[in-house]
């Protein structure tokens, strides 16, 4: 019988309807009506009683897609609230003048943004150099609310040295920071288990710390952190507004003199209020970076520029009679030396908290401001160019706008990285040991253009352990090939692609690297065959890595093949053993670095590789017989004896390690190891 005629016993639930038809209409009018996900799952449970068949799978399916789109409107309507929350805040404390009640609002308003038991705002005093709790919300206990914070202990303390975030979930257990018994009996008598602290900055300086917290143990999330950020970011210039009103009050009494820089002062300010109510309202429509670099641009002036966490530009804007591009063509020799500059500023922003200036000339000033997403490092950066540099307010914008970029990008990075979030997995399930479901693998990989039927090439590159996520990140934006893995495997980057596609991976690489004047090194693995080659593959390049590092050999990428027999013979040998070795098998040969000897090394490499071939070894090194002859005459009385098979392998093994380690002295002879020794 099908389920669209069943009765009621059928259904075995009594006034239960159990027409598909139905159902499905009783969700839609459910979902219409905004019913909560504890309904939605009553009716779930009421569809597993149905008898089993197509309809009662297709209206499981239908009832469990209704829970979930419940339940992403739910978090929707969270950020929709949270962000209108941001919203009317900027709107509500850019009115108020007074400060006691700008305070007040804060702490109300980041209580009810966050939802949580208690709200307060601690200020620093500057004449006695600690925080006080200058206004709460929801606190009951008089003994918390008289509370002093030194710098140095606390979390109030902590937040302010550091000039950033924190949270704790369980307050008396967190060890990260000095504990302070009077300010752990205010904490225990107000019952205070959870905290989130963030600083209220103005400028460089840490004003007050705006905290929020909870009577029982929980974690905060990222969004919470995010947003509470963004309302002490709105909440420190209303504070330097209402202390810009009270002393602008003060300053009618005082001489004209004034007047102008009160004036000055009060458009600065109301500019800062006017870009933050900008920047709010752009990401609550859903901005993107190229809104925010054309908003920042036309409020600060200059050329605005955003870039990806590899520091690779990805949109820009210039206000009216910026001359920028004019400036950029005039330096092309030192696009480098900028590079590196922007580099530097990013790193030192990041570490800092706030923006620095990356370098200043006569007609150019550039500033930086590191993008970072919490948990998730450095995402970015905003960068501005201007013809002087910025005033603290122009500071202040620029540095709120950089959050707003933080959020944009913190989304684009999501983005991307759906599609490429299993890479990193898939990419260890092959090279390392042992391989599980391979027919399971192919299939994965086939979605990123990889054909595991086809003979298979790795690539392994080592750089300073400190680069390696760099320049992970600034690959995955140069490498737009789709046919190949790539990801960090045990501290080199290792790279997976169908043998056809392998010397042009080399090239890229070699470019990149050498652009960028990075210190690398590289193997490029024999081809394989099948997927359960690849982990002996991993291990034999990494070998090879290996053996590069003992012989200190750099900016160069070796095929397997150049370098298997020797990583083979010194594998787990340091640089001393080889040294050791050259110094046994070469004799004087190879002591003092002379140039005399470097040349008669030439020659009997030559004269080895061409199988005791006098004539045509001269020929390779383009010198006359007689002297070739010649020389083999001071390498005989250099060497002594050194013609019988064993002491010839060990010299010619010798000199090949020679001129792998140091292919400059070699770089008149004819017999190149790699193709790509620079």
């Amino acid at each position: 019988m099908a389920l669209s005629s069943l009765d009621t016993s059928a259904a075995g639930a009594p006034g239960f309807a159990a027409a598909p038809e139905t159902l499905e209409a009783r969700l839609v009018r459910m979902l219409y009506h905004g019913k909560d996900r504890h309904e939605l799952a009553q009716l779930l449970d009421q569809v597993r009683l149905l008898p089993d068949g197509a309809d009662k799978n297709r209206l499981l399916q239908s009832v469990e897609m209704g829970i979930t789109i419940r339940e992403r409107f739910e978090q929707h309507q969270l950020r929709e609230r949270g962000l209108l929350a941001v919203i009317e805040t900027a709107q509500d404390l850019t009115a108020l003048t007074d400060l006691d009640r700008v305070l007040q609002a804060i702490v109300q308003r980041a209580r009810k943004l966050v939802g949580c038991d208690v709200g307060y705002l601690s200020i620093y005093d500057e004449q006695r150099g600690d925080f006080y709790v200058r206004a709460t919300d929801g606190a009951f206990s008089e003994k918390f609310k008289q509370v002093r914070v030194g710098l140095d202990v606390g979390v109030c303390g902590f937040v302010a040295r550091n000039r950033a975030p924190y949270s704790s979930s369980d307050y008396e257990a967190d060890g990260r920071f000095t504990h302070n018994r009077l300010i752990d009996s205010a904490m225990v008598d107000e019952n205070i288990k959870s905290i989130l602290g963030v600083p209220l900055l103005a400028g460089e300086h840490v004003i007050g710390v705006l905290f929020v917290g909870e009577r029982y143990v929980r974690s905060y999330v990222a969004w919470e952190m995010s947003m509470l950020s963004t309302l002490a970011a709105h909440a420190s210039v209303a504070i330097g507004n209402a202390r810009l009103f009270e002393q602008a009050q003060q300053a009618l009494q005082q001489a004209s003199a004034t007047n102008a820089l009160l004036s000055q002062q009060t458009a600065d300010t109301r500019a800062a209020a006017e870009a933050h109510e900008q920047l709010t309202s752009l990401v609550a429509r859903g901005g993107e970076l190229p809104d925010i670099c054309h908003m920042v641009a036309g409020r600060l002036g200059g050329h605005v520029a955003v870039c990806d966490g590899g520091e690779r530009e990805v949109c820009q804007a210039s206000s009216a009679g910026c001359e920028f591009e004019h400036f950029r063509q005039a330096w092309p020799e030192r696009k480098h030396w900028f590079e590196d500059k922007i580099h530097a500023a990013l790193d030192q922003s990041r570490r800092l908290g706030r923006s620095v200036n990356a370098f200043s000339m006569a007609s150019q000033v550039c500033r930086v401001s590191a993008v970072t997403g919490g948990g998730a490092g450095l995402l970015g950066g905003l960068i501005i160019h201007t013809a002087a540099p910025l005033n603290d307010v122009a500071v202040r914008i620029f540095e709120r706008s950089s959050m707003v970029t933080g959020i944009v990008l913190l989304l684009k990075e999501r983005r991307e990285s759906t599609a490429l979030s299993d890479i990193p997995a898939v990419l260890r399930r092959l090279v390392l040991r042992p391989q599980s479901d391979p027919a399971a693998l192919a299939r994965q990989v086939q979605a990123y253009g990889l054909d595991l039927s086809r003979p298979l090439r790795m690539v392994l590159v080592r750089t300073g352990a400190e680069k390696t996520a760099y320049a992970l990140a600034q690959l995955r934006s140069v490498l737009q090939a789709p046919a190949a893995l790539f990801d960090e495997v045990g501290g080199a980057l290792v790279f997976l692609v169908n043998a056809a596609s392998a010397a042009g991976l080399q090239d890229t690489l070699l470019q990149y690297f050498r652009e960028r004047r990075l210190d690398f090194s590289g193997v490029v693995s024999e081809p394989v065959a099948e997927p359960s080659g690849i982990p002996p593959a991993f291990l034999s390049a990494g070998r090879c890595l290996d053996f590069l590092d003992a012989l200190d050999r750099r900016n160069a990428i070796f095929q397997e093949r150049e370098l298997i027999m020797y990583s083979s013979l010194f594998g787990g040998r340091g640089a001393r053993d080889i040294d050791l070795f050259m110094e046994s098998a070469l004799g004087g040969l190879h002591q003092g670095g002379e140039p005399r000897k470097a040349e008669l090394a030439r020659t009997l490499l030559a004269y080895l590789d061409h199988g005791y071939n006098a004539r045509a070894a001269a020929t390779a090194l383009s010198i006359h017989i007689n002297t070739f002859r010649q020389r083999l005459d001071v390498l005989d009385a250099l060497l002594g004896p050194w013609r019988d098979s064993a002491r010839a392998l060990e010299i010619h093994l010798g000199l090949r390690l020679w001129h792998l380690r140091d292919p400059a002295a070699f770089s008149a002879g004819i017999s190149k190891m790699s193709e790509n020794t620079p």
